[in-house]
């Protein structure tokens, strides 16, 4: 690559200005390492540029600088971060199921990156980097948004060593999702696959793994859906189906429900942030509501945050709805 450096100016008595050379436009949209630029080093500290991490740059302000953009910051840091360690390496444990993404507990604010390389180079060691060394043959590599991670079947396996049942199985829903609308490449895997794989895996969390196995089901949309389920489970009610279409006497579609009782016409439906701060989608609830009401469906809302500060709550609620409509539990 020719760049073209501009020469300094003399401007007043004799006073030198030296213009900043410019960044390639090629390079304005991504991470880069100053050494492809042959640039010095004071250039490189230069103050439209940012460092996301050590030996890395980006352009300051661009959709590559992580304060920019809020949504990229993550993918742009693994980027940079695989610019700074051995060919070959990946994303893996908490990090790749972010990429991917999968449903997962919520981000601490200095959550550090998980990087794997494959045996027999050594794990990175670096300020913002967990390094792992991999020696599991049947590990492979998988590329979401360009970078390099985990394929989703170990990842299952890694995370088991870390995440608690309830959300191993959240993400063992999500890797079997197949979303109603815009699919794209989802599922990421069959459950035979993935069970497949946690049978011939020798690691730590091979127990959770295969426990997590047995809770796991297609139609999970969510996280909090996955979770309130197992609690429902774990109170000795029914099980749910999940995210069912349901329509009236004559056949006219009423709506979706997260977790359906069909036999009591009883719905349990998680209210996220979108069903609260979207005054469309508040409306078009309500009238659902009604009209599943009407239908003689018992709906129960569950509001964001409520069930993790009272789940007891949420469990009581089902369960009497569940006996009005009839159960015997």
């Amino acid at each position: 690559m020719w760049i073209t450096r501009s020469r300094p100016r003399r401007i007043g008595h004799g006073e030198a200005v030296t213009t900043r050379y410019p960044i390639p436009d090629e390079l304005r949209n991504d991470v880069f390492t100053p050494h492809w630029m042959g640039y010095s080093l004071k250039r490189m500290r230069g103050a439209d540029l940012v460092t996301p991490f050590r030996g890395v740059r980006a352009v300051a302000g661009g959709p590559a600088d992580p304060a920019a953009v809020p949504d990229e910051a993550l993918r742009i840091r693994c980027r940079a971060a695989l610019l700074t360690v051995c060919q070959g390496a990946v994303i893996s444990s908490v990090t790749a199921a972010r990429i991917w993404p999968l449903p997962m507990p919520p981000a601490a604010t200095d959550e550090p990156l998980h990087i794997s390389v494959f045996r027999p180079d050594h794990a990175p060691r670096r300020t913002g980097v967990v390094g792992h060394q991999i020696r599991d043959q049947e590990v492979g590599t998988a590329y979401r948004f360009g970078i390099a991670v985990t394929d989703p079947a170990t990842l299952f396996c890694h995370l088991a060593a870390s995440l608690s049942l309830p959300d191993l199985v959240a993400v063992g829903d999500g890797l079997i999702l197949t979303p109603r609308f815009a699919p794209g490449d989802r599922p990421y895997m069959t459950l035979e696959a993935l069970a497949e794989r946690v049978e011939w895996y020798r690691g730590r969390g091979k127990a959770r793994a295969t426990a997590a196995l047995k809770s796991i089901r297609p139609g999970a949309e969510s996280r909090p859906e996955t979770l309130v389920r197992l609690e429902l489970v774990a109170a000795g009610l029914p099980e749910p189906a999940l995210n069912v279409d349901i329509h009236d006497e004559y056949g006219r579609f009423l709506g979706r429900g997260d977790l359906v009782y069909e036999e009591w016409r009883v719905i349990v439906e998680y209210d996220g942030d979108h069903h609260r701060t979207d005054p469309d989608q508040y409306s078009r609830d309500l009238g659902r509501i009604d009209d599943l009401s009407a239908a003689g469906w018992r709906v129960i809302r569950v509001a964001k945050g409520s069930f993790f500060r009272d789940r007891q709550d949420v469990v009581g609620r089902v369960r009497a709805a569940l006996v009005r409509g009839g159960w015997h539990g």
